[in-house]
C-alpha cells in the first residue's frame, strides 16, 4: 500500500488506524507533501489497535491494495477524510463507487494473505516499540505520535 513517487529515496512510512483522529489529521499532512514535493513515496502499515472497525477496515484496505493501488489509494483517502467513524452505509457507497461487491469482498476478507499482511504490520510495529497511531519513520528517523506538516518536511532530502 504506497503512494506518491514509487522511485524515489525519500520515504515516508506511516503506521495508522482508519479510526484514529491524529491519523486523519496527519493524512491532510501527507496529501499536502505529496502535493508539494515529488519525490516522496509514502508506504502505509495498518496498525488497527482501535476497534473491530479498524481491522475490518484494514482487511478491506489490503484486499483493495492487492487488486488494484490506485483504488486503494481512492479508498485511503475518501476514509481519512470523514470525521468520525465510517458506518456501514458510507462504506457500502464507498466500496460501490469502486466496484467491489460487499459479498465478493466479504468471502476474500479472510484470505490468508489479508491475515498475513495484518501480522507482519502488527509484528514490525511491536519490534519499534510502537503504542499508538500515527506513527511515522521518515528517511530511518522514527516518530511517535502526531508530529505536523513542517516536521515531516524537515526530514525530507530535496
Amino acid at each position: 500500500m504506497y503512494s506518491g513517487n514509487l522511485e524515489s529515496k525519500n520515504v515516508i512510512i506511516e503506521f495508522f488506524d482508519y479510526n484514529c483522529s491524529y491519523c486523519k489529521k496527519a493524512h491532510q499532512d501527507i496529501l499536502k507533501i505529496e502535493k508539494n514535493k515529488k519525490n516522496v513515496k509514502v508506504i502505509y502499515k495498518n496498525f488497527p489497535i482501535l476497534s473491530e472497525n479498524s481491522k475490518k477496515l484494514a482487511e478491506i484496505a489490503l484486499f483493495i491494495a492487492k487488486d488494484n493501488n490506485e483504488k486503494f489509494i481512492k479508498f485511503h483517502n475518501l476514509i481519512m477524510s470523514r470525521k468520525g467513524l465510517v458506518d456501514k452505509n458510507q462504506l457500502k457507497n464507498i466500496l460501490d463507487d469502486l466496484g467491489y461487491d460487499q459479498g465478493t469482498l466479504k468471502n476474500n476478507l479472510n484470505s490468508e494473505y489479508i491475515k498475513s499482511q495484518l501480522l507482519k504490520d502488527r509484528e514490525l510495529a511491536e519490534k519499534l516499540s510502537l503504542r499508538g497511531t500515527p506513527a511515522f519513520i521518515v528517511n530511518d528517523k522514527l516518530f511517535f505520535g502526531y508530529i505536523g506538516y513542517d516536521e515531516l518536511v524537515s526530514h525530507i532530502k530535496n
